[in-house]
């Protein structure tokens, strides 16, 4: 039975990244399917205890992810040994790609597991500030936005090329699937690559990511500490340092295998392959105090806070973040949004809704947004336009960054203002008739004047960015969507007379 466990946890972890990918691959219009696409986000307790602290109340759909924390208190951090998909990669990439060198001395790695528990304090004081570093280092939404972001346009662009030459093998065959539209995002590479760096820290050791910077798997630390599922180890053990090689995340001290971190394990059960079946797992009372434990001093943690502080009062008070994050006025959120500053808090950068809009209008800001708002979306509407009747980023965003509206209330939500540049229309420019954004517009909130010139009348404009889509103008559009600064609705009686 021991043996069959790591080929068993081997399947679960490919099950899990699988499953992962399937719903990101159904994160799409018209968005049918009955399982949360962003299940795995609601799963995430980090992503659930930061949220709720920034958005000072209860976010029912991150609710779930408290089960996850009281099963850890139970069985310890089973997630990242078993259904964590960032774990599952890294794993697969350690044993594919990189080989643990052979240290004539023993590797001290106390620094490394400090630094950890002080990057997960620096976090989380951070975080509370509304400076989200955590949500940038979160497994979870690392693993989410580097697949819809990073690795799925590739592959559409692959499935695209390589489909004429499926379909000219098999012309007939109904079944064969039509191209798909390409998707574009603005910071693919620079998200593929910080990608690659984490996988490439398994040079260093074996699961690096995950022993030493992951703050989820951090925070399954302290909660492992409360397990009632402990090892234990015989007087048979020969100290053939068997389990200590086979311990994926270096939980059992090279020194004395008879004990082991409890915090530190994961669950893999793969010590339970000892020659002289010294180790099982038994029920018992949690142990809070461990062996070989890290010794957090009281300056190291108010250090830690200290600098958490810091850092976000800096951020706070950086020119890039209060000019570029709240004053850029072509930073159009997407429709119920929170207030910049709260949404900038609480939103985790997954990406869901850049997968799920249907026009790939929305992008992930660089800068846009200041500092704190890296990776936090945007409508660029020269790459895409929000469509009238599409409610899905609500629907999948996690955290609820952006409130699920219905249909109605988000065909009534102003995100801002189209404002036309005469000298760039051809209408006003060249005086030829172009009525192009009046015909696009479906709320009317577009009509000529007697010289067949647009107009925009504001009070109907919603800002969904079709008329600066559509407008033929080469580069720049000639009619240009500006944020309103807060989102407002419009008087209901505006959308009595809109097309469709």
């Amino acid at each position: 039975m021991t043996k069959i466990i790591p080929y068993l946890r081997r399947t679960i972890q490919a099950l899990s990244f699988f499953f992962l990918l399937y719903l990101v691959i159904r994160t799409a219009f018209p968005l049918e399917l009955k399982i949360p696409v962003d299940l795995y986000l609601r799963l995430d307790p980090f992503v659930a205890i930061i949220s709720i602290l920034t958005h000072k109340g209860i976010i029912e759909r991150m609710l779930p992810a408290f089960g996850v924390l009281l099963l850890v208190m139970i069985f310890g951090n089973f997630f990242c040994g078993w259904f964590c998909p960032m774990g599952a990669v890294i794993d697969f990439f350690d044993r594919l790609l990189f080989r643990e060198k052979k240290r004539t001395k023993p590797f001290d790695d106390q620094p490394l597991r400090r630094f950890r528990y002080g990057l997960f304090i620096f976090s989380v004081i951070a975080g509370l500030m509304a400076f989200q570093v955590m949500y940038l280092l979160d497994p979870i939404s690392l693993v989410t936005r580097t697949l819809v972001i990073a690795f799925y346009p590739p592959a559409i662009f692959v499935f695209n090329h390589l489909l004429p030459q499926v379909q000219s093998l098999l012309p007939k065959n109904p079944f064969i699937a039509s191209s798909i539209p390409l998707p574009v995002f603005k910071v693919n590479l620079f998200i593929f690559i910080f990608f690659i760096g984490i996988l490439a820290l398994g040079v260093i050791r074996k699961r690096f990511w995950c022993r030493y910077l992951c703050p989820l798997g951090t925070l399954f630390s302290v909660f492992s500490r409360l397990r009632i599922l402990n090892r234990s180890v015989t007087d048979e053990c020969t100290s053939c340092q068997k389990c200590v090689k086979e311990c994926p995340v270096g939980a059992i001290p090279e020194k004395a295998p008879q004990i082991y971190r409890q915090q530190d394990c994961i669950s893999c059960f793969n010590c339970l392959e000892c020659p002289p079946r010294a180790v099982s797992f038994k029920w018992g009372v949690p142990l809070w105090k461990t062996q070989h434990g890290v010794n957090l001093s009281r300056r190291y943690v108010l250090g830690s806070i200290a600098f958490g502080s810091l850092s976000a009062l800096m951020i706070k008070t950086n020119p890039l973040q209060s000019e570029s994050g709240l004053k850029n006025n072509r930073l159009i959120r997407p429709p119920g949004a929170l207030p910049e500053q709260e949404f900038v808090a609480v939103c985790t950068g997954c990406g869901e809704c850049l997968k799920v809009c249907p026009n790939n209008a929305l992008q992930s800001t660089f800068l846009e947004a200041g500092l704190a708002g890296l990776y936090t979306p945007r409508l660029v509407s020269r790459i895409g336009y929000c469509e009238e009747f599409c409610n899905f980023c609500g629907r999948v965003c996690p955290t609820e960054a952006i409130r699920p509206l219905t249909l109605e209330e988000k065909r009534l939500t102003q995100m801002g203002i189209a404002h036309i540049d005469k000298t760039r229309c051809i209408a006003y420019d060249t005086e030829k008739i172009c009525l192009v954004c009046n015909e696009q517009c479906s709320y009317q909130a577009i009509v000529g004047d007697e010289k067949k010139r647009p107009i925009v009348k504001e009070e109907k404009c919603t800002g969904c960015g079709i008329c600066e889509n559509k407008c033929p103008v080469d580069g720049e559009s000639a009619i240009i969507i500006y944020a309103s600064g807060i989102q407002k609705k419009l008087k209901p009686e505006n959308s009595n007379n809109t097309k469709g």
